[in-house]
Formats: structure tokens, sequence, C-alpha cells
């Protein structure tokens, strides 16, 4: 009997133990199905197309709170999911957390910035947010919008349902957001969190970035690479930690690639940036939103009166890739030339009145004229130094100038999204606003040309820069002032967004009075549906209408066509950069229209047209890019982007016109573990008018035939890249590309623009590492070698000069790096 009995239990821990076994293989075997990827979800016994249903459905509606929850997709069977029961299970999803997984970070990224639009500072940007989260219940309507592809009809729809529900609990939640669209949502749950974290717990993020690859102050086709040196490298480091939602420091130094070490300047450290933050506080009717100690940036509605940044954006509407972050917050980005230092404040007045104010003072780099007590303009350099070695009569431009800026926007809003606001700020300087083009910026040789040049038809913005000779009662040293002010309107109707801002500075101190004062206009529609969208734009600046913080939609910065593009005309090169390193928007009038159309699952149709006139000179111009993409399945993805601009066509006399074809074609395949291959080819074709100086010979003044100029410029380029992650936490990005004439690129989280007559070939190999679970480094390197380039001497050979037949050879090679290290805990 004892044996019987013994014998028995024997039997009931086999099986006991097989059990757990079998359990544990089970589990082991399990999807997270909440935060599985198609990948993953690919490995469950499903066909192609369930698979695809199941992992949109999860992405479309939010986590799963129960299995049975799949019978809501319409290709699964009952059959279907009784088999997922055992290989499924439930976690929360991990995007509510505020330890985002870095490399998930980098992901998102690395798609984002492939997106016309983006730019360096954007992609800063979007790397803090992904690290630092909101909660999306105390989010205000200008945290909201200032996500990209978040409109403010969604904006307004998540508003509401806070308002009706209390609280938004989960993303499940969010999603059931009347009016939110499912673009708006797939966006917005990127950023946002639930629940505030537990108090007292801290939060630490660290970033560094060192590369000697230029940049360029624009994602923009046109933009010049804004430098001459490549030694010292580039170098930014940023450290920000917070205690809880109320309160935030962070420090920040910047050293711009081939600029010197500077370390003191009479005492201050200007590389060097601070902030302290207070947030989120009731002070009795007042909701204290952020206070800002230190460095901090500024931006009032459509950027027509304010926004605190040196970077640009063309096209930049407010909506989907080109977002603007509206209100007061610390600034530990790049900025030099317009960063703010002092203090900023937001808050609200029984919800209804909301106030922004600030005040700073700062050095600015300027372009002094010869007496030094008066400056022609405001400059931003890349890198900001003094090139004695250029000229002899012209004087230091870092921090010529001291400025004092105070300002702020209030306004009413009668509804989430509906509101009207005033703006206004004032700049006082230390030197008097002498504006002197002639005497200063252009060589004495060559004044002949300003305003007199068929090829610099946008000399009339240089004449029409802003002059003041001012005191102030507020700051004894002030010499001079500038004085901008604005209305704006916003509305949603359902799901239809109105938008209007309108500025003007102040010329004649006639506050009251605005017949004589250069204006500014920026107004836009936006309609909204599930797989549609629509946005018609205008805007109208006047010639005169020089506001340095001025950023709002164009297409093109200031003194574009100028004789500041032509660097040889001018005292002191480094003066290119009053065009090189604008940011200020181009006098234009014209209309905007963009729409984007889900036409099917696998049909995706991008449409932009502009048509606008150029102010200072009349030029009429029209650009249209359409971009079409298709994906038969999740795997595969075929995009065709497809560009048409000109410039003169509707004036068979212009002297500068041009018209620009260019074409696109992208195919990606996307793998299993985030693996994927792309290539790209693209074709373009730029036809010039003809003009006389390109086809006359330089050495008898004949009209003949020369080898000097071009009709055209034709341009052509292939490539290809690999991604590839050996582990979780492990990849490498290669990439190889040859391309001869003008071509632009965003390859992987840099925007470059090249051009080689003869030829050349690029590649790159990108390294991303995760260490542990809070350091995460990339490390790129990149290689460029051109064909050779034969520059040629005109005219009978002589003992100094070169036959028509012989010529000078050289060639173009360039290696360049760039590092990041990113803590996050």
């Amino acid at each position: 009997m004892i044996r019987k009995t013994t014998a028995i239990f024997k039997g009931i821990r086999v099986i006991a133990l097989l059990s757990v076994f079998m359990l544990t293989n089970a589990l082991a075997g399990q999807v997270d199905i909440n935060n599985a990827s198609l990948a993953d979800i690919q490995d469950l016994p499903l066909t192609v197309s369930q698979a695809q249903a199941v992992y949109e459905y999860v992405q479309y509606h939010g986590p799963l709170e129960s299995i049975y929850e799949l019978v809501n997709v319409p290709e699964l069977q009952h059959s279907d999911i009784e088999v997922l029961k055992t290989r499924l299970t439930l976690k929360p999803d991990e995007n509510a957390s505020t330890n985002t997984r870095l490399e998930d970070q980098y992901r998102k990224v690395e798609d984002w910035t492939s997106t016309e639009g983006a730019s360096e500072g954007l992609m800063e940007l979007w790397l803090e947010r992904l690290a630092e989260p909101i909660d999306v219940n105390t989010a205000t309507y200008d945290d909201l919008v200032s996500f990209q592809n978040v409109s403010p009809i969604d904006a307004v729809a998540v508003l509401k349902l806070r308002e009706e529900s209390g609280s938004i609990g989960s993303a499940r939640w969010l999603r059931n957001a009347i009016g939110l669209s499912y673009y708006g949502y797939r966006n917005l749950r990127e950023f946002v969190t639930y629940s505030e974290p537990e108090g007292g717990q801290w939060h630490v993020w660290y970033n560094m970035v060192m590369k000697t690859i230029p940049s360029t102050n624009s994602a923009e086709e046109e933009s010049a690479q804004l430098i001459v040196r490549k030694s010292p490298p580039d170098i930014i480091h940023k450290l920000s930690f917070s205690n809880s939602r109320h309160w935030k420091a962070g420090l920040s130094y910047n050293r711009q690639l081939g600029e010197a070490n500077r370390y003191f300047n009479d005492g201050n450290i200007p590389e060097v940036k601070m902030a302290f933050t207070v947030s989120d506080y009731n002070l009795g009717p007042l909701h204290l939103d952020r206070l800002v100690l230190g460095n901090f940036s500024a931006t009032f509605g459509q950027g027509l009166v304010m926004q605190s940044t040196d970077f640009r954006s063309p096209r930049y509407s407010g909506y989907g890739w080109n977002k603007r972050v509206n209100g007061i917050y610390s600034d530990l980005s790049r900025t030099q030339e317009y960063a703010l230092r002092g203090v900023g404040i937001q808050g609200s007045i029984l919800n209804h009145i909301k106030l922004m104010a600030f005040a700073s003072k700062n050095d600015r780099d300027a372009i002094l004229n010869a007496d030094g007590d008066s400056f022609t303009a405001l400059i931003t350099m890349y890198p900001r130094d003094d090139f004695g070695y250029f000229v002899q009569d012209t004087l230091d431009m870092l921090n010529a100038v001291n400025e004092v800026t105070y300002g702020g926007n209030i306004r009413y809003e009668f509804s989430p999204g509906t509101f009207v606001g005033f703006s206004s700020y004032e700049s006082l300087y230390d030197k008097e606003l002498r504006p002197d083009p002639l005497l200063t910026l252009i060589l004495p040789a060559n004044t002949g040309l300003f305003l007199n040049s068929s090829g610099n038809g946008a000399d009339t913005e240089l004449a029409a820069m802003h002059a003041s000779s001012a005191a102030s009662s507020l700051w004894d040293a002030a010499r001079s002032n500038r004085r901008v002010q604005g209305l704006e309107f916003s509305t949603t109707i359902s799901n239809l967004a109105l938008q209007l801002e309108w500025g003007v500075l102040d010329e004649d101190s006639e506050i009251l009075s605005v017949k004589n004062d250069p204006q500014a206009l920026v107004a836009n529609a936006f309609l909204q549906f599930d797989n549609f969208n629509f946005m018609v734009l205008y805007r109208d600046y006047d010639l005169g209408f020089d506001n340095p913080y001025q950023r709002s939609f164009s297409n093109y910065q200031r003194y574009k066509s100028s004789i500041l593009e032509d660097y040889y005309y001018l005292k002191n090169p480094y003066f290119a950069f009053l065009y090189n390193g604008a940011a200020q928007p181009q006098a234009e009038r014209g209309v905007y229209v963009s729409s984007r159309y889900q036409m099917h699952r696998a049909w995706l149709l991008t449409t932009n047209f502009d048509t606008w006139t150029r102010v200072a000179d009349a030029s009429r111009y029209f650009r249209t890019v359409t971009t079409l993409e298709y994906r038969p399945t999740f795997n595969y993805r075929f995009r065709l982007r497809q560009k048409w601009q000109a410039r003169g066509r509707f004036n068979i006399f212009a002297p500068t016109g041009y018209e620009n074809r260019e074409t696109i074609l992208t195919a990606r395949m996307r793998l299993s573990g985030f693996d994927q291959l792309e290539v790209t080819y693209a074709n373009s074709y730029t036809q010039f008018d003809p003009r006389r100086r390109l086809t006359i010979d330089l050495a008898t003044g004949a009209n003949n035939n020369s080898a000097v100029g071009q009709a055209s410029s034709p341009g052509d380029a292939l490539g290809f890249t690999v991604t590839h992650n050996f582990t979780e936490s492990f990849k490498l990005i290669g990439h190889v590309t040859y391309y001869k004439g003008f071509f632009w690129s965003f390859e992987d989280t840099d925007f470059q623009v090249f051009d080689s007559p003869n030829g050349a070939i690029r590649w790159y190999v990108t390294a991303f590492s995760r260490l542990g679970n809070h350091w995460a480094v990339r490390a790129k390197l990149t290689w460029d070698e051109g064909a050779a380039i034969s520059n040629y001497a005109f005219g009978a050979p002589t003992a100094t000069t070169r036959s028509p037949q012989s010529g000078l050879n050289y060639f173009s090679e360039a290696t360049d790096f760039r590092i990041q290290l990113d803590y996050a805990f």
C-alpha cells in the first residue's frame, strides 16, 4: 500500500514537472500583442492579411484589455481566436511609460527626418519630447498642437474629451475622442502619458553630439552649406533633470563647426545656456503654466511677430511636419544669435485669459558701420568667428551689439481652440541702427552693381532695411529700437480650422496709426477628415516689414537673389551670412495649397502647390510637388516624388527665369526585426533663360560659343541603403550613392545638399548601440569623392596663360563623422 502511494506521488510529481515545463515553454512563446511588431504578429498562425489586420487594429484602437476584442477584426474567425488564446499575452502599452526605449526613439526620428519640412532644430525637439513625454491630462491647447501631424481640430477633440470624462486613462480612451483623426492619434500617442510620474521621481536626460558634417539652417533643396572649415568639430552637450512635474533645470554647451574656443569674453560664457523652469502651479485665479529663468524661447501665433530661433523651415505652415511650438519654454537648443536670456512666464486666468510675457538682455552679432557707434544689421554666422585676415577695414562682429527685448501675448479663449489675441515686442539696441549697404557691405569697385544688376532683383530688400535712432526711458543705454505688434485669431468649427495673424512694424513711433508702417498678413484654412485633409494659406509681407524674429510661412529667406549671394562683391566674404544664415522670410505675396489623401489602404497621395510673387522685384514663381506612395503589403513601399518649379514663366522678357523638374523614386522593403533595404533614384533638370553674359567669349568679347556658363543643369543620382539589426540593441546602416549634378538627400539624421559636375560617390556607415537600459551611442562615418574637374583658360597661349586645350585638374574629397551619445533615466 505504501509502495503504491509512493508511486502515485511520484507520478503526480512527474506530471507537475511536465506541466510546469510545458507552461514555461508556452509562456516563453507567447506574443505581447499590445507591444508586438508586425513581424512578431506574422510569426503567429495567421495569414498575411490576418496579421496585417490584427496589427492595424491594435494600432488604431489602442491596447487590448481582452483577447476577445479580436472578434471585432473581420478577417478573423472564432476558430482563429481560440488558437490565438494560448499564444497571446496582454501587457500595458509600453508607449505609456516614461522610460521610452532609446532605440525606439531613434527609429521614429529616422522616419520623421526623412520627411519634407524636417530640420535639425525640429529633430532636437522631437528627441527631447520623446525622452520627456507630457501628461495628456494637464496638456494645454498649445502643447497639443505643437506635436507633428496633430491639427487644431485634433487638439480640440482631446480637450473636449478631457472636459467630458474628467481625465484620459489610456491610449484606448484617447482614441475614442470624437473628432480626433487616426493620423493625429498615431502621432500624439508617441509623446504623451496618461498619469503624472510619482512625486519625487528623478528624471535625467543627457545628449552629446560631435560632428564634422556641415549643416544648413534649413531643410531646403536650395540651401547652402554654412561652413568654411571643419576644425575643430561641432559639439553640443545638453543636460536636463527634473523632479516631479513642477520643476526642471538644464544646461547646454555648443561650439559650432570650425568655431574657435572662446571660454570667456568680458566675463561671459556665450556658448553655455542655462535654464530653470517652474511649472503647473495654481496661485488663486492664476494658473502658472511655466516660469523660466535663464535661456528661454518665445513663440506667438504663426510666427509673424515672434519666434526666437536661428533656424528656418521652408513653407512653415504650422501643420503636418512643420509644427511650431507656441509659448514660453526653456531653451537648450543650438540657437545663439536670437537666443533670449532673462525671464519668461506663461499662465492663464480663470481658464479663459492666456498670458505670456518675457524680458531678455543678450549680446548680438552685428555688422558695424565704420564709425563703430552704429550698425547695419544683425547677422547669424556659421561658425561665429571674426576672420580679420579677409579684410582690414571691417570691425569685429561678435557680440557687437547689446539688445534688450521685452514683449508678450495676451489672448481671450472663448472655447478650446477659439480665441483672439494681441502680441507685441520691442527690441532696444545700445547702438544706432543705420543700414548702409553701399559703404559698409559692398566693395567700392562693385557699388555700381547694387540695385542695378538684373541678377540681383532682391537688392531692394537691402534698401528697405529698418533704421532707427531712438532713446528709451526703460534703458539708458538705448540708442535705437524696433517695435512690432500683431493681432491673431483662431477657431475650429467641426472639422474646419481657421487661423489669421496680422503684424505691423512701427516705423514712425505712432502706435495708434499704422498707415505709414510696413505690415504683414498670414491666414489659413484647414479641413480635416480621417483619410483626407486640405489646407489653403495666403501670405502678404510688405518689403519694409524687417522683423528679425519673424518665422512665418515663406518659400525663401530674406535677401535671396540679392548681391549678398555673391560674396566676392562684398568687403568681407562673411557678410554673405546676412543671406546664407538668414531665418527671416523673404517678402512674398501668394497662395499655398496642400492636401493629403489616403485613397486606399495601399495608396497615399500628397500634393502641394504654391504660386507667389517676390515683392522685391515682382518676379512670379510657382512650385508644385506631388508625392504618391504605394504599399501593396506592409513590407513593401514605393514612393514617387515629382516637383515642378519655375520663375519668370509668366514673362517671356524676364532675364533671370528658369524652369526646374525633379523626380525621386524610392523603393523600400521592410524585413523582419526592423531590417530594411532601400533603393533611391533621382533625376533633375533645370533650364535657364538665355543670358548674354554666359555666351560671350571671355577673351575677345565676341558673341561666340563659350565653355563658361550653361543653358541647363541636369542631375542624376542612384543610392542604396541597408539596415540590419544584429540584436535588439545593436544595428548598422550602410549607404552608397553615385550622383552627378545637383542632389539633395535626408541621410540618416542629417539633411545634405550636394553638387558635382563630373560625378561623385558618397557612402556612409552608421552604427547604433544601446548600452544597457539607459545609455545609447550612435556613430556615423561619411566619405565623398568627386571626379576630376578641369578648368580651362581662354585666348592664345602665352608665357602666363594656358591654351584652350590645356587645363587645371583638381579633385574633391571629404571625410566626416558624427557621434551622438544619449542617457535617459
